[in-house]
């Protein structure tokens, strides 16, 4: 089920097109008055524990989205050439191109040059005797 993005921007009292910084300081105000301790008794009701559970997924699903695509949702995307992309973003796509190679074929490099190495090793052993003449006697 597709996470209701509209609730969060009602909830927060912001439109979809605001700054990460306003959306940050929106929810953590937000947050603050839904907590427990906060309220007149020290007891939440259910609807009040269900809204802030609520509030918290979608808090973190946008913030994934965020840091994924460098914006909020239901902003609208940035133009090539305006600014570049976030450094995270250029991160996260090295990171995941070095785990799918080094995922798919581990170590054949070093192995190579094992069998190199140990195929030369023999190569010399078997010189070094002919050449002392061992094996002709």
């Amino acid at each position: 089920m597709k996470p209701d993005l509209t609730l969060l921007y009602t909830e927060l009292g912001l439109q979809p097109n605001c700054s990460l910084q306003e959306f940050q300081l929106a929810y953590r105000r937000r947050i603050s008055e839904l907590q427990p301790n906060r309220m007149a008794g020290g007891s939440q009701s259910p609807e009040t524990a269900c809204l802030l559970r609520d509030l918290i997924g979608l808090y973190t699903t946008a913030s994934r989205f965020h840091r994924r695509y460098g914006r909020l949702p239901g902003a609208a995307p940035r133009r090539f050439g305006t600014r570049p992309f976030p450094r995270a973003t250029l991160q996260q796509t090295y990171v995941a191109y070095d785990a799918r190679h080094s995922d798919s074929r581990p170590g054949s490099s070093s192995r190579i040059a094992l069998v190199l190495a140990i195929a030369l090793l023999i190569l010399l052993f078997g010189l070094l005797a002919l050449a002392s003449g061992e094996w002709f006697r």
